[in-house]
């Protein structure tokens, strides 16, 4: 009540009381939220690995933080817009107990704006990669995130790593078409003929078979066999062929003349190769 008084004295009128204890309200259940989505993006991925943010928290008994969140972000942009012209009417002339909800507001929207890929690097380097930091490196060349991948490196792990879903970080990179990711990881010592163990799919079948022309040329300049043979026998000339990536089919086809061997459901498969 005393401060109320002296703010009437020094002829500051705030923020109707109720209205700025809404902003407070709003500020909880927002934080409350955006606190759980950091956790995921945190100390969740540190322990469990790289995941879909969200998909815990929905799959987590925890329906009253979904219903937080559901209710104080939009309840949260509506207050900060009326607040925003009751502070211009007012010449912007408001205790400070009026701004600071939406100082924190805002604060905490810039939290859950903050990309996914800069938590987990954040996480790295406080607390190191922990089990899941090979999991990272994948993601992050598959991502072209070099700067991440350059760090984890570092601290070594496996270039040439393979995840549960058959990905390697070369040839995740070759599959998102990021040349200089592609190069660089080669530099760095990953394997540019290394078949996986699902399919037995090269980092250039997986490039022709995505479209990925450009990365197709520069895992050829560096090395990469074009007449390797998944399990069903296809070459990257015929992944391009059988995906209708033609402008890539034909490039393999005008400089080298491979043979496929078709052996549905077979686990071996060969290849001959000649160059011209």
């Amino acid at each position: 009540m005393a401060s109320f008084w002296i703010v009437r004295t020094n002829g500051i009128v705030g923020l109707p009381k109720a209205w700025t204890t809404t902003g407070y309200l709003l500020l909880c259940g927002a934080a409350i939220f955006v606190g759980r989505i950091v956790y995921e993006e945190t100390i969740l991925t540190w322990l469990s690995g790289p995941q879909m943010v969200g998909f815990a928290m929905m799959h987590g008994a925890l329906p009253f933080i979904l219903i937080a969140g559901f209710i104080a972000l939009p309840g949260t942009l509506l207050w900060v817009a009326v607040s925003l012209v009751l502070l211009i009417r007012r010449k912007f002339r408001a205790p400070a107990i009026d701004w600071i909800p939406m100082i924190l507001l805002l604060l905490l929207a810039a939290l859950l704006f903050t990309p996914y890929e800069a938590w987990e690097e954040f996480m790295v380097r406080i607390a190191g990669p922990g089990s899941h930091g090979s999991d990272f490196l994948v993601q992050a060349a598959a991502q072209d995130k070099r700067r991440f991948a350059t760090l984890l490196l570092r601290k070594g792990y496996d270039i040439n790593y393979e995840n549960g879903g058959h990905t390697t970080p070369l040839s995740g990179a070759s599959v998102g078409g990021h040349e200089e990711m592609v190069s660089f990881l080669v530099s760095k010592g990953a394997d540019v003929n290394r078949k996986n163990h699902g399919t037995g799919e090269t980092p250039l079948m997986a490039a022709a078979g995505m479209g990925q022309l450009g990365t197709v040329k520069v895992l050829l300049k560096n090395g990469a066999d074009p007449c390797a043979t998944n399990k069903e026998g296809h070459t990257a000339e015929g992944l391009a062929k059988k995906y209708r990536h033609g402008e890539i089919a034909e490039y393999l086809s005008s400089r080298f003349h491979c043979q496929e061997n078709i052996v549905p459901y077979v686990d071996s498969a060969f290849s001959a190769c000649v160059h011209p």
